[in-house]
């Protein structure tokens, strides 16, 4: 069960973050997973790039990244 924090953005970038988490995806299969427009699910992927949260591998897929770990 997802718990709300009541912080709209925070819960959704840590949506983001559980989709990838069941598997390496697309953008398309992440909007899918999430529910999200296709403009707001990369900008947080993005986001969660820029802080190593996520990772994309070799074909172009999000993952989960290095910073989870660290």
């Amino acid at each position: 069960m997802r718990q709300d924090s009541g912080i709209g953005v925070l819960d959704t970038a840590v949506g983001v973050l559980h989709a990838v988490a069941d598997a390496p995806c697309g953008l398309a299969e992440l909007c899918e997973r999430t529910d999200l427009p296709r403009a707001t699910a990369h900008r947080l992927a993005a986001g969660l790039e820029v802080h190593r949260l996520l990772m994309r591998n070799g074909d172009g897929r999000w993952r989960l990244g290095p910073a989870l770990t660290e």
